[in-house]
This record gives structure tokens, sequence and C-alpha cells, in this order.
């Protein structure tokens, strides 16, 4: 379990459109000093550098614990301290679940027992069942501006197989829009992705529902294997995918850091 010597890990999620951030701790946490809090500040002050705008904030905290032996009075005071930083950074309203009433005494965020009370406070649906919380958090996007390119990636193994999943890429990549007012083309790390075959009209509908907000191109580059097919065109490393983006110049090739510089020729899809 983890505690102030050791890194604190928490998965945030923004919701632009809507103006959310989620975040969720990914292993159990327990808080013994003020020491922990800071950590968690430091963390969540270091997911705001995209906000540029009033946000309310949804924490899911099932693998939160109050450690037995911890001060309780620093870590209320160390809890204030953090909550008027970020109300200096646009923070409106923040709410936590699953956490028990002992440690919802010490923080200043409004504490619902369950995760629908928590959604219904800040006037959100639960997310559907349907969709796979794990394979959403896995979507990783980093924004090119200066190039026109939104890079997608997973953190971890991904296989889109079903609708839901497809539905979840397009829910993050449409949030994600809401930091765009210009043209842009999508550039994909193939090496933790595979998509179902049977997918590939949907995942065609998809490209064209973002078309009409100014996609021009998709590309992919690190096939998970060379047997699979993908519905849009893969090189096999980056800087031939990003060089294909550059010859139209709306990639530069100082950001095309590949790992292997083998061909450039793309790879059957």
């Amino acid at each position: 379990m983890t505690g102030s010597e050791t890194a604190m890990h928490i998965a945030f999620e923004h919701d632009y459109q809507q103006k959310i951030l989620t975040q969720r701790f990914t292993e159990p946490v327990l808080l013994t000093k003020d020491a922990d809090v800071m950590q968690w500040r430091q963390l969540w002050l270091d997911a705001l550098k995209s906000w540029h705008s009033p946000y309310k904030a949804l924490i899911d905290g099932r693998q939160l614990r109050l450690a037995f032996d911890a001060d309780k009075d620093r870590l209320k005071a160390a809890f204030g301290r953090m909550t008027k930083v970020l109300e200096g950074f646009f923070l409106k309203k923040a709410v936590i679940f699953g956490i028990d009433e002992d440690l919802a005494a010490l923080l200043p965020f409004d504490f619902y027992p369950d995760e629908e009370a928590a959604y219904a406070a800040l006037g959100l649906r639960v997310r559907t069942a349907a969709e796979p919380l794990d394979f959403r958090s896995s979507i990783q996007l980093q924004n090119h501006f200066r190039q026109h390119v939104v890079e997608l990636s997973f953190g971890a193994e991904a296989h889109i197989d079903s609708k839901e999943k497809l539905a979840a890429l397009k829910s993050k990549l449409t949030n994600n829009l809401m930091q765009w007012h210009s043209a842009w083309n999508l550039l994909v790390d193939c090496s933790q992705v595979s998509i179902a075959e049977e997918l590939f009209p949907e995942f065609d509908k998809m490209l064209k529902f973002f078309r009409g907000f100014f996609l021009k191109e998709v590309l992919g580059y690190q096939p998970k294997s060379k047997e699979l097919k993908y519905p849009f065109t893969v090189y096999r490393a980056r800087h031939n995918a990003a060089g294909r983006l550059e010859a139209e110049g709306l990639f530069s090739g100082e950001d095309a850091n590949c790992r292997s510089r083998t061909s450039d020729k793309p790879s059957d899809s």
C-alpha cells in the first residue's frame, strides 16, 4: 500500500466539454501525514496544465485509506491548504466517493456514499457499465498544436473488438477536440492496439464524423504485428508517418523521434 515514501499513482481524465476533471487512484493509498497530501496536490496541479477555465472535480476515493496512526490535525490542515491552492487554479467544486467517514471528516470536499450520488451532485449521469473503464483509461492523447496533429497511443495492450470500445475512443477524441480551433491530423501509435476487422466499417463511420470537425488524415505507425490489418495506412516507424505529414507542411520533422528507421514503406493495411 502506497505511503508518502512511495510514488502515488492517479489516473486523470479531462472532460473539457462538461468541464469535469475525474481522478482515480490506481492502487491503494494510505494517508499518514501531510507529505501524502502534498504529493496528491502536486499530481493534481500537474494535471491542470491543459486547463484554462473553471472546472469541477470528481474523485474516486475507493483506494484511499486513513492510516491508524495518522496525524489527523496535520492532515486536515494540509487538505485545507491544498484546497486553497487548487481554488486559485480554477477549481469550483470537488466531490469524492468511496471513502469512510473518518477520512471524509478531514477532507474539505463534498462526500457522497457512492459513484451515482457523486455524479448526480455534479449534474452528470454515471457512465454506462457497458463502456469498458480499463480500456478507456488506457487511451492516451497528446496534442501537437504547432504541427496540427493529435497523437493517439495506448498505455496498455488493447484490442478494439466492440462498439462500446469504439464509442469510448470516439468520446475521448471528441472531448479532446474542445482544445482545437483548426484542422488536425490523427497519428496513431499501433504498437499496443489491434482492431477487429469486422469493426472497420464502424471505424470508418467514426472517421467520417471527425472529418466534419476538420480531421484531414489518419496515419499509423509501428503495427503490433506485421500480420495485422488496420482501417488506415500504417508505417513501420514513427518518423515515416510523421514525414508523410511533414511533406504536406503539417508536421515538423524535429518531432519525429522514432525508435526505428527500418523502412519508408507502409505495412499492409
